[in-house]
C-alpha cells in the first residue's frame, strides 16, 4: 500500500467523522427547537419528520424566526452546531488548499 492511498483513507475518514459530527449537532439543534420551543417549531411550518426534522429549507423568514428563540439550551445547541459546521468547512478548505499546493509544486 502506498503512502498516497493511506493518506487518502485517513483524509476520507477525517472528512466522514467531521461531517457526521456536524450533522448530529445540527440534528440536535433542530430537535431542541422542536422540544423546547414548540410554538416556534409550529410557526416554522415543518412537516413532522421523526427521523430528520432538519430536512427543510431555511429561508430568510425562517432564519429570522429561529433568531427569536431565547431558550438557553436551544442557544447552546445552536452555537455547537455552528462551531461543528465551521470545523467541517475549515477541514474541507484546508484539505483542498493542501491538495492544490501539493499538485501545483510536484
Amino acid at each position: 500500500m502506498s503512502i498516497f492511498s493511506i493518506l487518502s483513507v485517513v483524509l476520507l475518514i477525517g472528512w466522514l467523522l467531521l461531517m457526521l459530527r456536524a450533522s448530529i449537532a445540527e440534528y440536535r439543534y433542530y430537535r431542541a427547537v422542536a422540544i423546547h420551543e414548540p410554538e416556534t417549531w409550529a410557526k416554522l411550518d415543518v412537516s413532522n419528520h421523526s427521523l430528520a426534522p432538519f430536512l427543510f429549507w431555511v429561508s430568510p423568514s425562517r432564519k429570522r424566526l429561529l433568531a427569536t428563540v431565547d431558550n438557553p439550551r436551544v442557544l447552546a445547541c445552536e452555537r455547537h452546531a455552528k462551531a461543528t459546521g465551521r470545523w467541517f468547512l475549515g477541514y474541507v478548505v484546508a484539505v483542498l488548499l493542501s491538495a492544490i499546493a501539493f499538485f501545483k509544486w510536484t
